[in-house]
């Protein structure tokens, strides 16, 4: 018996037709249905055999069943209950795959790491435009356990996290968090035809390898504050955004004096910030 091919847009209208699966845009649910992007996904995700991958958002197996035969075991999490049929299903003949029907985000990440005998993991998804930066975040904050990561995101977002850090163009504080602490590259743009249904924007795929140790020296929480209180008042010069941020608090005086000290226009923007003046600032700041 033949396999449904999970990338037609009819066998995918189909099995949720069959299941009585209405699909839940407050979930992000955009299947993808392409089976040249789904090899290239494959491909950039770069598995060996040796590999344990996490997949954030399996969705109806269609990217599981393709990394199954790569990796050495698929740990596929799925927030949606409904669909746990269709992926047994779907996934009847991969031995090495583990559902966990759990919202990503609440998920111990750690746990589930060490429950799988494993130090480090590779990490794919297709992300939810409505939780990109929640699960970024969390995969930072676990990055000692996590080799690379290979992300479906919105366009939009894949610009900014892979924009050059002081350059003014797409730069935020998620560019610099996530190139704070990783190699971030975009590998390709992908329509928002290739998925069922069709989100309203187009989406990219973006890669990111963790360093072993981060690219800034101060202590993170107050290098974080640091890049925070720059971009949420990116209208205003740098000057007036520190001293204005309630996550700082600090006086006028000695924003003026670190400034100073770390060789910052006062005038500039958070924007036009490197990587190295933020945590120059920040290390000041912290004395």
């Amino acid at each position: 018996m033949n396999e449904p091919k999970l990338t037609s847009p009819t066998v995918i209208k189909h099995l949720l037709d069959q299941h009585r699966i209405q699909l839940k845009k407050s979930l992000g649910q955009n299947f993808l249905a392409d089976e040249n992007i789904l090899e290239l996904i494959t491909a950039h995700a770069a598995l060996s055999s040796n590999d344990v991958v996490i997949e954030i958002g399996a969705g109806m197996g269609t990217l599981t069943q393709k990394i199954a035969r790569e990796a050495k075991q698929v740990i596929a999490v799925e927030i949606d209950p409904r669909l746990l049929p269709l992926l047994e299903s779907n996934l009847r003949h991969c031995g090495n795959v583990t559902l966990v029907n759990r919202d990503f985000l609440e998920v111990n990440f750690s746990e589930l790491v060490r429950s799988h005998n494993t130090r480090s993991v590779k990490v794919v998804g297709n992300l939810p435009y409505n939780v990109t930066s929640p699960i970024l975040e969390t995969l930072i904050e676990h990055r000692n356990l996590i080799e690379s990561a290979c992300l479906m995101v919105q366009r939009e977002v894949a610009e900014k996290l892979a924009a050059t850090p002081g350059s003014g163009h797409d730069a935020s504080a998620v560019t610099i968090f996530a190139q704070a602490y990783a190699d971030v590259s975009k590998v390709m743009n992908v329509s928002h035809n290739v998925f069922f249904p069709r989100p309203e924007v187009d989406s990219a795929l973006v890669r990111l390898i963790f360093l072993k140790t981060p690219r800034f020296h101060a202590p993170q929480e107050i290098f974080f504050k640091v890049v925070r209180a720059a971009f949420n008042l990116r209208r205003k010069t740098l000057k007036r955004a520190l001293i204005q941020s309630p996550l700082l608090g600090l006086p006028s005086e000695m924003i003026v004096n670190a400034l100073t000290q770390a060789q910052i226009d006062p005038q500039r923007r958070g924007e036009t910030l490197s990587i190295e003046e933020f945590d120059r600032l920040a290390r000041i700041l912290a004395i």
